[in-house]
């Protein structure tokens, strides 16, 4: 696949859509073929509005890949696609991967990195709390992932720079933008011991809504979150229901009653995030994490050489609520709650179709109580 066609497809806005540009691909044979395609071959494909293609044809510039490879040159800029090798493994288990990454400086090769997330207008309280867990992760070899922003996230970047460990800011900008102004010496120092990363082409603003979408990546370059300090209407507090929703540990420093500083971590731990007052509280729960994952690869089952009996095929599903809530799984595992938003029918009716679902043998539930299907 040609990469930078796919940035070149994936930057045009408004456009086809991010999930529909992997089957336009398998359809057309090429994401070059896709960038390149008439309105009519767009059309024929059936995987697009007429609406959708009008608005890509009309945005579309013949230049874009040329003047993108430009820019990555010029900018020591690497452009990644879900379909490279050094695409990030944890990023690719995301449910809403994003399909490019604008990469500068180097991705940590770490299987474990912890986000640390938290309010713009902090406290000196959470700057502390951040930089007290920052150290004390990168002094253990962990990478720490956070968003750029004022307040927790710089915190958290500077801290792990001071104790010398690799940190990645994910931007909800162009790398060519510098958001927060007062962050550009952060950020160069970030691009030279860790990377700077983003999903937005260059030239992309700053958007406000932009950043609840670059939130999932945060979330998807770590295997835990730590919200260090959160108002109730934080983005981090969104960060953290992403993380839950995704499968990853929640963790919630608490915080002054009286101020609402930490009401948003409050709110978190009464629905289910852990409580956590020293950093051991993780390191703990990693170690867990990396001997599951070391059993997951080093000791397979008995059973996995063993004669495999044939088994029935599956139930056909009968309803079209099923029909519907399997093809909401195709693409990877959803909460009740995401398949209740996704499908439109009523949380009962969904509910009861997984049981029926599930009694037929076609979908399952993982570790964090999220359906896919077998």
């Amino acid at each position: 696949m040609d990469t930078l066609y796919l940035a070149a497809v994936c930057a045009v806005v408004p456009g086809l859509g991010r999930s529909r540009i992997p089957d336009l691909i398998n359809a057309l044979g090429s994401a070059r073929a896709v960038f390149e395609a008439s309105a009519a071959t767009l059309t024929a494909t059936g995987l697009c509005t007429p609406r959708a293609v009008q608005n890509f044809i009309s945005n579309r510039d013949a230049r874009l890949p040329q003047r993108l490879d430009c820019f990555c040159r010029h900018n020591g800029v690497q452009i990644l696609a879900y379909t490279d090798i050094d695409y990030p493994q944890s990023l690719q288990n995301l449910s809403d991967k994003p399909l490019v990454l604008y990469v500068k400086g180097e991705l940590p090769q770490a299987n474990y990195a912890l986000a640390i997330v938290g309010s713009r207008r902090c406290t000196e309280y959470g700057v502390r709390a951040a930089d007290y867990f920052a150290k004390a992760m990168t002094r253990e070899g962990i990478p720490i992932i956070s968003g750029g922003a004022k307040g927790i996230d710089t915190a958290a970047h500077e801290a792990c720079l001071q104790a010398g460990g690799v940190t990645v800011a994910v931007l909800g900008c162009g790398l060519d933008i510098v958001y927060p102004t007062e962050n550009a010496r952060l950020f160069a120092r970030i691009a030279e011991q860790g990377a700077l990363v983003t999903e937005y082409p260059p030239g992309v603003p700053p958007a406000a809504a932009n950043f609840p979408a670059r939130n999932r990546i945060i979330v998807g370059l770590s295997q835990a979150v730590l919200v260090a300090e959160a108002s109730k209407r934080s983005g981090a507090v969104i960060t953290a229901n992403i993380a839950a929703d995704e499968g990853r540990e929640v963790y919630c420093v608490p915080g002054n009653i009286f101020d609402g500083s930490s009401m948003g971590c409050h709110e978190l731990i009464r629905t289910g995030a852990k409580l956590v007052d020293m950093p051991q509280d993780i390191l703990e729960d990693k170690r867990s994490w990396q001997q599951a994952m070391n059993r997951r690869i080093t000791q397979p089952s008995i059973f996995d050489c063993a004669p495999q009996e044939s088994k029935p095929a599956p139930a056909p599903v009968t309803t079209e609520l099923g029909a519907k809530l399997l093809a909401l799984l195709q693409a990877g595992a959803l909460s009740l709650e995401k398949l209740t938003e996704q499908s439109g029918a009523a949380f009962a009716a969904v509910s009861m179709e997984l049981l029926d679902l599930q009694a037929a043998g076609l979908v399952a539930t993982d570790q964090a109580q999220r359906y896919y299907r077998k």
